[in-house]
């Protein structure tokens, strides 16, 4: 069975494909009959359906609610029709459908850069570090099967920035690069614990993001949260480096577990160092350069230079010509670059409006 996108959909076409069900309801007509009203999406969208009882099979409607849950796959067979100006699935026949015959790049975002490339100039950079116990410390994580298949693959966030497939590979190596450049201009700081606090900062979100299927909190991840995660991750590795000293590792593990920067970010330490300074705010940089790109994109449709207010950021975004100054045909490019990646990642707002 081919995929059938939700962008794909026209009235009055038959449909016999697999969704994830975002949200289900089992309703009741003014005339007291049940009836299913599903969220169904991919990564292209989200579209209704609506299963109506069938008075020939005594409880059908009650029995097919029951054999699938929230955040399943399921084969959905109906048509589509229009409803106050709006596509929706008649439904005929929803089942579930084996997770393993299902690509979950079909139904969440994905990356546009190639991990394969990153990992290996992120094995370039560790290689390329002169203190050993650092460089032990991040081949240990880049030689861990288990913890790579996870680490490339998963978002950087659910919702605020890089909330992709591969999202929090790519804000990784935005740190660890923008670390390598701004040591160049503090002389003060250990460059090399720099870089390898960017490497590390972020790992627990293996563990504390769940993401095959839609993007959520695990339970781990609600219970302890990716800062202490991470530095549990970090320290087990250091476990097993042999003579790793005591100084470096409270500074690794420092950088760890400062890096949102304030207590009322979630830090249970504030930055002590500067590494720990600069780190938190490199990291606070590339969040906050996705978060505004998108909330720009976002509110494209609206008049006027200024998006719709954001409750995240609590204020206007302006979403003006931020070109000025560039020749007509470099504004193009860069415009057409910003769009074709944010195009990729604005599906995130389908995980994030119950």
């Amino acid at each position: 069975m081919s995929k059938v996108f939700v962008e794909e959909l026209k009235n009055g076409q038959g449909i016999d494909s697999v969704f994830l069900v975002r949200d289900k309801m089992l309703a009741v007509t003014k005339d007291g009959r049940p009836y299913i009203r599903v969220a169904l999406m991919d990564r292209t969208g989200k579209v209704e359906g609506r299963m109506w009882d069938r008075q020939s099979e005594e409880k059908s409607v009650e029995r097919t609610f029951e054999s699938f849950k929230q955040n399943d796959f399921v084969r959905v067979i109906g048509r589509i029709e229009s409803f106050k100006d709006s596509l929706q699935i008649n439904v005929e026949a929803i089942t579930p459908a084996p997770s393993h015959d299902v690509d979950i790049a079909d139904f969440v975002p994905k990356g546009d850069k190639n991990p394969e490339e990153i990992v290996r100039d992120l094995t370039r950079i560790m290689a390329s570090l002169k203190n050993p116990f650092l460089k032990r410390l991040g081949n240990s994580f880049l030689k861990d099967g288990q913890f790579m298949e996870r680490f490339t693959r998963a978002p950087a966030a659910k919702k605020l920035h890089q909330a992709y497939l591969g999202g929090l590979l790519e804000h990784t190596y935005n740190l660890v690069k923008m670390s390598l450049d701004i040591a160049k201009y503090y002389p003060q700081i250990n460059g090399e614990i720099l870089v390898i606090g960017a490497f590390l900062h972020d790992i627990g979100k293996i563990q504390e993001l769940d993401y095959e299927r839609a993007f959520d909190y695990s339970d781990r991840g609600r219970f302890l949260g990716h800062l202490f995660i991470g530095a549990r991750m970090t320290d087990e590795k250091i476990a097993a480096i042999e003579s790793f000293p005591e100084d470096l590792k409270n500074m690794v593990l420092h950088l760890v577990l400062s890096h949102h920067g304030r207590h009322e970010y979630g830090a249970p330490v504030l930055p002590m160092t500067l590494e720990a300074v600069i780190l938190f705010q490199l990291d606070d940089l590339d969040a906050k350069v996705w978060g505004f790109t998108g909330e720009q994109v976002r509110s494209e449709g609206l008049d006027g230079n200024w998006t719709a207010f954001s409750n995240v950021y609590s204020r206007f975004i302006y979403k003006g010509d931020t070109y000025l100054g560039m020749g007509e045909d470099e504004a193009e490019k860069h415009e057409r670059k910003k769009r074709e990646r944010m195009d990729k990642k604005l599906i995130l707002n389908l995980f994030d409006d119950r």
